[in-house]
């Protein structure tokens, strides 16, 4: 700390460490109330949300003000005043929960200013943390709310909405409503879970996972790749969030690959396609499967498990591509890094006891919180049994504590956000009416249904992180495909898959528009890059429809692991016409259109039609190419034999 003679400590050095303490404070005092509560309810019901939402929001502050102050005095001042604004409206709200519970909408001028105040202070505070594209559409959303009985024809809604009735919904007075809409979702489910996903962090089992990826990635020729797609995995599968961690894992994966022969662009397309996947695989999917469970009222538990075969035919197809990437590619060698074994066998011991313990708790039906606040405990308590070289500092559990709070805290203010969206879609029955103009447009016809579902998702996920996609899908998407004859499991699916495919289509593809930043390749060599290697993934979804019983898991009839096997074949196909390489050998022109057109254009043909015979063609031309192949290697027709 710098200091003077004659005025002590320095006033540039105060005022941040100031901040940093007052950031510290608020996500202690946020995690201590989450744990209490997992044992004890302290107040009534929308108390408790209340109290939640406006802790979280106060944290987002604190961190906005630390971020803003070093840059922007007058936008750390104007933070200030949204922490002050939240706090008081929170102050306020606590007090009045019973008396608002049976007067609202019939507010007073002061419930009125309040929740003003609120909405305007959760708007703010999500365009700072997640960019104007949400904030814009939850504005468009409220505006549409008071003033759409002036829009002409059917554009209108159907009446006039009082201002009171609008700021008493849109505030969240007396009910969860509005901004506190998903306040349950956050915070009798996720947030505990994701401050253990910070604190993996804390305890050093994130190096851990470094160390795993390392050694797989030691077995193969351009093995960084893959031990770069298993980090990025773990990594993502506890923190739930693909654009967070691409950030987060891409900063030490993507420059790894470029240095050892991959592209700029090939790296970014790696770690946007290992990070996608890590919202889909279970036990930890990110916030988009916690409102499944909560639109479909099953547990998250049900969920989880329906995501597992969906998420190995994803990881398949995307290794697949990178297999086939690194056999077409002469620059990349065969290099293999040094491990630290004794870290994995000394860290191993606190993540696979406290995850499992998490895991067996949400099997066992109990809270989310619970299992988080042991998995928690355990994490920490374990990790102190550890050589003094592999303990956390209480440096590294406070930053641990800190980094899930803020994860948990910026979630919660997207729903909080899109509440907002939710709350004038319901109340106006507008979201009802764009579901029936999509089963207008398509005629009632299943195929032209899924294709406009398709479309109408991926448009609303752009520029939207995967929850605020997924939560607008739920309500615009996913009834009129479920008016068409879908399971609404599989509806959810459908729209879930397409708002996390969101992250990664052009034209704004926010996960491709991070990746860039780390790798300095181009935005549309990126995308091409994430098309070739995941391009067959965009078929996942149908692929549910036309087969629900891959949603089924453990029970998965015959039928549906021929289809399977034959996915898997057609797919291994796709990535060899795509590179125009298998592992030994290049592949010539022709032999690859003649592979692409019989395999993955086969099996695309054949995927809604019932005959057994017509799936048996996918496997028939994979035979065929593969007796093929092995004539040619025989004959020494190689193009350029390649070592794998």
């Amino acid at each position: 700390m710098k200091t003077s003679p004659d005025t002590g400590p320095s006033t540039d050095t105060l005022p941040p460490l100031f901040l940093r303490g007052l950031l510290a404070v608020v996500a202690i005092v946020l995690i201590g109330y989450s744990c209490a509560t997992v044992w004890t309810s302290m107040t009534g019901a929308m108390e408790h949300y209340t109290i939640h939402v406006s802790l979280i929001f106060m944290l987002v502050s604190a961190e906005i003000i630390l971020m803003k102050y070093a840059t922007s005095r007058l936008g750390a001042l104007f933070a200030a005043i949204l922490f002050i604004i939240i706090a008081a409206c929170g102050w306020y709200f606590v007090d009045q929960a019973k008396v608002l519970e049976f007067s609202q909408p019939f507010i007073s001028s002061t419930d009125f200013i309040f929740g003003l105040l609120l909405v305007f202070a959760v708007l703010a505070v999500a365009w700072i943390t997640w960019g104007p594209a949400l904030a814009l559409i939850c504005i468009a959303a409220a505006a549409y709310f008071a003033f759409g009985h002036l829009l002409p024809g059917d554009l209108a809604t159907s009446r006039k909405y009082d201002a009171n009735l609008i700021v008493s919904y849109l505030a969240g007075m007396g009910g969860p409503r509005g901004v506190l809409n998903y306040a349950p979702l956050s915070a009798d489910v996720i947030f505990l879970l994701l401050v253990y996903g910070g604190t993996l962090h804390g305890t050093r089992i994130i190096d851990m996972f470094g160390e795993i990826g390392t050694a797989i990635g030691n077995l193969f020729r351009g093995g960084v790749a893959y031990s770069a797609t298993t980090a990025s995995l773990l990594i993502g599968m506890v923190t739930g969030q693909s654009v967070s961690n691409i950030a987060l894992s891409g900063s030490m994966t993507i420059p790894t690959m470029t240095r050892t022969g991959f592209t700029r662009n090939e790296a970014g397309a790696i770690e946007v396609l290992a990070s996608t996947g890590s919202q889909l695989l279970p036990p930890i999917m990110g916030l988009g499967a916690f409102l499944m469970s909560v639109i479909l009222g099953i547990s998250y538990i049900e969920v989880a498990t329906a995501a597992i075969v969906p998420a190995i035919l994803y990881l398949f197809a995307v290794l697949s591509g990178i297999v086939c990437l690194i056999a077409a590619s002469r620059k990349i060698p065969f290099n293999v890094q040094a491990v630290d074994w004794r870290l994995i066998g000394w860290i191993a011991p606190s993540f696979v006891i406290s995850f499992s313990v998490l895991i067996i708790l949400l099997l066992m039906r109990f809270s989310p919180p619970m299992g988080g606040f042991w998995g928690i405990v355990l994490a920490v308590g374990l990790s102190y049994l550890r050589p003094k070289e592999y303990r956390p500092t209480w440096h590294n559990l406070l930053g641990g504590f800190l980094e899930g709070a803020l994860a948990g805290a910026k979630l919660t203010v997207i729903l909080s956000a899109i509440g907002i969206i939710v709350q004038m879609l319901v109340t106006t029955g507008t979201g009802l009416s764009l579901g029936r103009l999509m089963i207008e447009a398509s005629s009632g016809n299943l195929a032209v249904g899924l294709i406009l579902g398709m479309f109408v998702a991926l448009v609303i996920g752009m520029g939207l992180p995967t929850p605020a996609a997924y939560a607008l899908i739920a309500i615009v998407v996913v009834p009129s495909l479920i008016d068409l004859g879908i399971e609404p499991l599989v509806a959810n699916f459908y729209g879930f898959y397409f708002a996390i495919f969101s992250t990664l289509s052009p034209p704004v593809a926010v996960g491709i528009l991070t990746a860039i930043r780390i790798s300095n390749g181009t935005f549309m060599g990126t995308a091409w890059e994430c098309f070739k290697l995941g391009g067959v993934c965009f078929l996942l979804p149908f692929l549910f429809v036309a087969f629900p019983n891959i949603l089924g898991f453990p029970n998965i009839e015959l039928e549906t692991f021929a289809m399977i096997g034959a996915y898997f074949l057609a797919t291994i196909m796709l990535s060899a016409a795509t590179y125009g390489a298998i592992p030994g050998r290049l592949l010539g022109r022709l032999e690859r259109q003649l592979v692409a057109l019989t395999g993955p254009v086969v099996f695309v043909l054949t995927l809604f039609n019932d005959s057994m015979a017509l799936h048996l063609l996918t496997p028939i031309c994979f035979t065929a190419w593969m007796v093929w192949h092995v004539k040619q290697r025989r004959l020494g027709n190689s193009s350029a034999p390649l070592a794998s």
